[in-house]
């Protein structure tokens, strides 16, 4: 045993646990030891509740997202939300738009430039195909 007073190192120190645990094992019945061992090896081998559906509750998941993908691909295209296209006019021959942007689309009606740019972005486009 290991007294307070004298210098000690940690093989001493082991030396007396193991010492210790030997008596508090000499001490303890036979009937005790096979139950303590018993239970031990039950827990270590034992399943938890929650392994037993985590693998088949996620290979369902799995297969519920996979299901719900291939569902939307099926699914017709939503409506689209864009605005429609501003009239020019309207059925009384009033016009809708500013006079500002009458007036610029009317000088790009009457302006042969502006099909003349046309044309050319068209050839332009043609050549990258």
């Amino acid at each position: 045993m290991i007294h307070p007073n004298q210098p000690h190192t940690a093989a001493d120190g082991d030396a007396a646990l193991r010492a210790l645990y030997g008596h508090a094992q000499a001490q303890i019945s036979a009937g005790t030891t096979a139950r303590l061992h018993r239970a031990r090896h039950a827990a270590t081998t034992a399943t938890p509740a929650w392994r037993r559906w985590a693998w088949p509750a996620a290979a369902g998941f799995a297969a519920l997202f996979a299901l719900a993908i291939g569902l939307q691909s099926l699914a017709p295209p939503a409506p689209s939300t864009t605005t429609p296209a501003p009239v020019l006019a309207e059925a009384d021959g009033a016009a809708a738009l500013d006079d500002g942007v009458a007036d610029a689309l009317a000088t790009y009606e009457e302006s042969p430039d502006f099909y003349l740019w046309l044309a050319a972005n068209e050839s332009t486009l043609l050549a990258m195909e």
